[in-house]
């Protein structure tokens, strides 16, 4: 009977001391702070990203600004450069899925209007292919790079 009380003391113990031990979960995206960094990673983006404001993003994304609670957002403004960088704070981890999927949605919006401009925009479509959309948190980022090296060293650098 001893034995299989500690057997089931031991088990206990080591379950609770797994599920402690899950792996050290990643900050939240800081808009201001991570856009600068990706902005001055050397090879990230290959045009010049105009900030865009909170109110003009929201629409663009399609995101509740009543749920925003801070982002930075560049874009290419050449007119020709599909090349985006968007990082968004929300409420809570519930409006962060919600901006995500309108993230994503984004993404295929840009593949499905660039393919209608194939030959105009040849050398831009590659970087919808990488395009990287992530969560951590109430925070969520998007990027369309012209070199996501940089932007994969950044992304693993915080894990």
């Amino acid at each position: 009977m001893k034995k299989i009380r500690f057997g089931i003391l031991s088990l206990t113990l080591c379950l609770s001391l797994a599920a402690c031990g899950g792996g050290k979960e990643s900050s939240p995206f800081d808009p201001a702070a991570d856009a600068q960094t990706l902005l001055a990673a050397d090879g990230a983006f290959t045009a010049d990203l105009t900030a865009v404001e909170e109110a003009t993003a929201c629409a663009l994304y399609g995101i509740d600004p009543d749920t925003v609670t801070g982002c930075a957002v560049y874009m290419g403004n050449t007119g020709v450069s599909l090349e985006e960088l968007a990082i968004f704070t929300l409420t809570d981890g519930e409006a962060a899925e919600a901006a995500l999927t309108a993230l994503e949605y984004r993404v295929e919006d840009q593949k499905e209007s660039a393919a209608d401009y194939a030959g105009y925009l040849q050398n831009e479509l590659p970087k919808l292919e990488g395009a990287v959309t992530r969560q951590r948190g109430n925070s969520v980022l998007l990027v369309i790079a012209a070199d996501y090296g940089p932007v994969n060293d950044f992304l693993e650098a915080d894990l």
